[in-house]
């Protein structure tokens, strides 16, 4: 039966997750928790796979193939972005908010200074990326913090990918719960009753792209759409496979190979970014090409996989993972949480002239979960989404990556370095520029808040 090992994660995921719905939707007091499907069904097969497997597997703590998982959510996770990035840019704003995107990259280098300290001060026998990846996992979700982790894996024990999730995942459970808590408290502040339940639903509408217009069939834009991104990927792989075959396996070589495998995702959306240029240009001479990309297939393409990279990835946790570094895992979640709250608290008090909470609460939710996250706990004390913050959040986050490329290259300090005799000093240089990073943007922050420049 070897030939159903794969597809058997696949259902086993799928199942997961329509228990989770069901339990999400039936069972009182879960819906008032802003958790994914997708995470709370990982969670339970988790709970499952480590309580029982002991008892009849003897000497197993999981009957999961964590390899076979890792590369599903591996896959998952470039897949989704590869759609994303294929969908056409309908949006007619091109302002960029500077402001929200200075915050968000501070409170990235914040988190990665709590966790380089705790591995100083704690965790000394432990590579300091098992600190740093805690930036990545609250700030960037788990698919960023898998693929990170998955590149230090040997540095931690092979335990990489796992606690990159893992820190993501423990920034769900604080974002969805104790945001939860904010919510109540502000709307009892404001006077207002609270949401009692949150759904997984989008508060805009879809519109369904038809391809022809003899057969309208969602069939043929779901295969067209399959079919680019297959080609796509396929690109991928032969990129890989060629760099692989020309880099030296070890040394500098290898270390690149290791980066380009690791960012497989960021390959497929230079890939997919160059196929829509090409698009256009076909469109300046007139031809009728919009069926090439359908947004509506595209969005739910890019769902379905990261559903499965969610799910998929807390199933890679282990009991062993856990006796490793589930000590150091709470302890700096919870730390970097508390702060997270506390300089999200300050700041936007004092950056923004209005909608002080709106800010507060989308932020929050956003730096220890993902964007969707943060929309669901704004929906709290903004049901229709009326304020400009939701929208400000999503413009925010694409001025916080091109702000936050140097503090990535900060991050890859300590593992470029890893077992060289400086390695203690460029530790200390990554921490440095981490410190550096938050104090010039919080700065700056504060000095545009004086002189009421908002976004």
């Amino acid at each position: 039966m070897q030939e159903w090992d794969i597809i058997v994660y696949f259902l086993l995921i799928g199942v997961l997750m329509f228990i989770a719905k069901a339990l999400k939707t039936w069972v009182p007091g879960l819906n008032k928790v802003v958790i994914p499907t997708a995470l709370l069904g990982g969670f339970i097969g988790l709970v499952i796979s480590l309580v029982f497997t002991p008892l009849f597997v003897p000497g197993q703590d999981t009957f999961i193939d964590v390899d076979q998982m890792g590369y599903i959510v591996y896959h998952a996770l470039a897949i989704g972005f590869i759609a994303l990035a294929l969908k056409r840019d309908t949006s007619k704003i091109k302002k960029k908010i500077w402001s929200t995107g200075m915050l968000i990259t501070s409170t990235y280098s914040l988190q990665a200074i709590i966790g380089i300290i705790l591995v100083f001060v704690l965790f000394s026998d432990k590579f300091l990326g098992s600190g740093m990846l805690v930036a990545l996992g609250f700030g960037q979700g788990p698919g960023l913090a898998l693929s990170i982790g998955n590149m230090w894996t040997d540095m931690l024990e092979g335990n990489g990918a796992t606690l990159g999730v893992s820190y993501a995942f423990l920034g769900f459970v604080f974002g969805g719960t104790i945001g939860v808590i904010l919510i109540n408290i502000i709307s009892r502040k404001r006077g207002f009753a609270n949401l009692r339940r949150y759904d997984e639903t989008s508060s805009g509408t879809a519109t369904v792209e038809i391809d022809t217009v003899k057969e309208i069939s969602l069939l043929d834009g779901l295969t067209t759409q399959a079919i680019i991104i297959s080609i796509i990927y396929g690109v991928v792989y032969l990129i890989l496979l060629a760099a692989h075959a020309l880099l030296p396996s070890d040394g500098i070589g290898g270390t690149v190979y290791g980066l380009l495998k690791g960012f497989n995702f960021i390959i497929g959306i230079l890939i997919a970014l160059i196929y829509k240029q090409g698009l256009k240009a076909f469109e300046k001479k007139g031809k009728n090409i919009r069926f090439m990309t359908n947004n509506y297939v595209l969005s739910n393409i890019a769902s379905f996989a990261f559903n499965i990279m969610i799910a998929g990835s807390v199933l890679t946790i282990t009991l062993d993972f856990l006796a490793s570094y589930g000590v150091q895992l709470v302890i700096t979640s919870a730390i970097a949480g508390i702060a997270t709250l506390f300089y999200l608290k300050y700041m936007t008090k004092r950056i923004y002239g209005n909608y002080n909470d709106e800010y507060f609460i989308g932020l929050f939710g956003m730096l220890t979960g993902v964007a969707s996250t943060g929309l669901a706990l704004l929906k709290g004390i903004d049901p229709n989404l009326e304020s400009p913050v939701a929208e400000e959040m999503v413009l925010g986050s694409g001025t916080a990556i091109s702000m936050a490329l140097p503090l990535f290259g900060i991050l890859f300090i300590p593992s470029l370095a890893y077992g060289s005799p400086n390695e203690t000093l460029w530790s200390w240089i990554a921490l440095l520029g981490c410190v550096l990073y938050t104090l010039t943007f919080t700065v700056i922050l504060l000095i545009r808040g004086r002189r009421g420049v908002n976004v």
